[in-house]
């Protein structure tokens, strides 16, 4: 029997432990912001709307479809923690911005995330966490070309 969990080229390898750290980042996630009320998918639509912007637009970022972030959207507006305003150039369009509620809840959700982060650092240095962000992000631009050339070719 093998315990191999798939193709063992590189690019393979690489996917997996996004996947796996992807994983362990939205479970931690859900421990930070459950004792507020709140939910990982729910924290990642506050911080988006710490700075103004649609829906569309926030789906957009996220990598999800645009109804998933406007339930979720709906319900913080219902709870008061953002509100929708008219966007300037497009009365159609609604820009999601926090309340001050919103924003205490976030602030608190950001103290938990360096409490819990605080303990990860003492295990990656600085300069580790600095070169692994630039590598995300050049395989990120390498991926956003290759979807732009592919959409292109359509």
């Amino acid at each position: 029997m093998s315990d191999r969990r798939g193709p063992e080229d590189a690019w393979s390898e690489f996917v997996l432990a996004v996947f796996d750290v992807n994983g362990l980042i939205t479970q931690a996630g859900e421990r930070i912001s459950r004792p507020l009320g709140q939910s990982s998918a729910r924290w990642h639509v506050l911080g988006r709307a710490f700075q103004p912007q649609t829906v569309a637009q926030m789906a957009a970022e996220m990598g999800h479809a645009r109804q998933s972030v406007q339930r979720v959207a709906d319900v913080l507006e219902r709870e008061g923690l953002i509100a929708y305003r008219p966007l300037p150039t497009d009365r159609r369009t609604k820009l999601v911005e926090l309340t001050p509620r919103g924003h205490e809840v976030l602030g608190e959700i950001y103290q938990r995330q360096v409490a819990w982060f605080a303990e990860i650092a003492s295990r990656l240095s600085e300069a580790t966490l600095r070169e692994l962000t630039t590598s995300l992000n050049e395989v990120s631009q390498a991926l956003a070309s290759s979807m732009s050339n592919e959409e292109q070719a359509s």
